[in-house]
């Protein structure tokens, strides 16, 4: 009898091993990381803008908004790597503000909003993680370089003190921005008082949010008439130190200004778009020449950037944008010839 239940009952399946590969090889599959603003925000990445009600955050998104659509830097300070489209969902403020800030920006620029690959989100319910879905359509059908969710609260019913709950709509947006290599920005509250030593700390709800970021940014107001503060964390690269912002408003124009660090450098600038934006390493000599400037200033330049880890060197005389490998995210059975993420 026992005899012929054991030969009828099913064979257990055999564990199949994880998939491994030599840590001399894994370079191999990963991405270098590019800005999409410089210093600021990864392109491809996925983060948070936080801050306490009423810092000025809404306004500080739509002037990154503005300088990614516009090619230009942003605060003045911070290069644009990868401009394009931006897709905005402002949820909290009246259209006809949002609209008035980023033309006021866009004028602060000398350029008409109109002219802006700026897109806004207008239907009134988007809730996640219900709505990924039609959101990673509406990404693909207008292809952005950034998104930006305004305000994180007002798109989602989830218990922001659960963890899984959080996750899984935090889960989804990293996916869309690693598949369509477009940064996610979610604006998000901070509590009243911080919750640890740094910023990230302070968010409210669960730790995941904190955990989210590729690249995070801080917001906090130093005094009633005071100027902002800008905190920054990166995952995979140096944080910067903390940076001084003020807001300058006038009937037609608005503009953010970092008091705290020198006017952009327009040739270096230049030099970094050049240098990302070729398709194999540039000579001193080729630099020099599309520049037009005197050797020691290019040299002087080169070695500034080289310090800062934003160039290395490719071979003898080549230089390319510094790299820093990330891991891309596995899909399908696990195939190590999966194509990784632009992140």
């Amino acid at each position: 009898m026992w005899r012929r239940l054991s030969s009828t009952m099913p064979t257990p399946e055999r564990a199949v091993p994880y998939r491994t590969l030599p840590a001399a090889h894994a370079a191999e599959l990963t991405a270098p990381l590019r800005w999409l603003l410089d210093g600021l925000f990864l392109a491809g990445g996925a983060g948070i803008l936080g801050g306490a009600p009423k810092t000025g955050k809404s306004f500080f998104a739509l002037e990154l908004a503005v300088a990614v659509a516009s090619g230009t830097p942003g605060a003045g300070h911070w290069a644009v790597g990868t401009p394009g489209p931006v897709l905005l969902l402002a949820a909290e403020d009246p259209l006809a503000v949002v609209v008035q800030r980023l033309a006021a920006l866009a004028a602060a620029r000398e350029q008409p909003l109109a002219t802006l690959p700026v897109d806004l989100i207008v239907e009134p319910l988007v809730r996640l993680p219900d709505g990924l879905d039609r959101l990673a359509a509406t990404v693909a059908q207008r292809r952005p370089v950034l998104l930006i969710l305004d305000p994180l609260i007002r798109v989602h019913r989830a218990d922001e003190n659960s963890a899984p709950e959080m996750a899984q709509i935090l889960d989804g947006l990293r996916t869309l921005a690693r598949d369509a290599g477009c940064a996610v920005l979610l604006v998000h509250h901070t509590r009243k008082a911080p919750a640890g030593p740094s910023p990230g700390h302070g968010l409210r709800g669960s730790s995941d949010l904190h955990a989210f970021g590729d690249s995070n940014l801080y917001l906090r107001r130093l005094g009633t008439e005071g100027p902002l503060e800008l905190r920054v964390e990166h995952r995979a690269a140096v944080c910067p130190p903390p940076l001084r912002l003020r807001l300058r408003v006038t009937d037609d124009t608005a503009r953010f200004v970092a008091e705290d660090a020198a006017p952009a450098n327009p040739l270096r600038e230049r030099l970094l778009t050049l240098v990302r934006r070729a398709p194999a390493p540039l000579s001193t000599a080729t630099l020099r020449q599309t520049l037009g400037v005197r050797k020691q200033v290019l040299v002087d330049l080169l070695r500034t950037l080289v310090a800062e880890g934003r160039l290395s060197r490719a071979g003898r005389e080549g230089w390319t944008a510094a790299a820093v490998p990330v891991p891309p995210p596995i899909r399908g059975n696990g195939n190590a010839n999966a194509t990784p993420s632009s992140h």
